[in-house]
């Protein structure tokens, strides 16, 4: 992922307090470390396209408080790396691996989700977000994930246009 890709999808979706703090990049690539769980962030990705295709509201909010209440402050760390200019975001954005941008992402969708930020849409089994390339983005990182994870693949969040050239249901491809 390019680091203008890496901003734009922090200054465009994500609308979290700013941190009380600033870690140091250092500090911020550890706390990633918890993020680069491929089961974690699979497990996420399948309790999210369930409640959105139960239309289940109450819970898609209880998923977003989870996620805000546990990961916001990391999540708002990152969008403060993301906005910054020069080597620390490049840096940062290189050190990340694919399960942690992974993980990130699904959080993000959660988040957008249950805030009313977007609206996903199901097509053909798969849940996407009309518009933006954030569900695309987290499908390409997941299959990433998943092959160097060794698990199967078994997400439906995103186009997989970009892994098995089918690309006939994603409008934004």
């Amino acid at each position: 992922m390019s680091p203008n890709k890496f901003v734009a999808a922090f200054c465009a979706v994500i609308t979290l307090p700013a941190s009380t703090f600033a870690m140091e990049s250092a500090q911020l690539i550890s706390a990633l470390e918890r993020f680069n769980d491929g089961n974690g962030a699979q497990q996420l990705a399948i309790k999210l396209a369930g409640l959105v295709e139960k239309a289940d509201k109450v819970g898609l909010e209880r998923l977003g408080e989870r996620i805000e209440a546990e990961d916001g402050p990391l999540l708002s760390e990152i969008a403060g790396v993301a906005q910054r200019e020069g080597d620390e975001r490049t840096k940062f954005a290189a050190a990340m691996r694919p399960c942690q941008y992974a993980n990130m992402f699904i959080r993000i969708i959660a988040l957008d989700i249950a805030n009313g930020t977007v609206r996903p849409v199901i097509r053909g089994g798969t849940v996407m977000i009309d518009g933006t390339d954030m569900d695309t983005d987290f499908a390409q990182h997941m299959w990433r994930c998943e092959i160097l994870s060794q698990l199967p693949h078994k997400t439906s969040i995103g186009s997989k246009c970009a892994m098995t050239g089918v690309c006939k249901d994603d409008p934004d491809l």
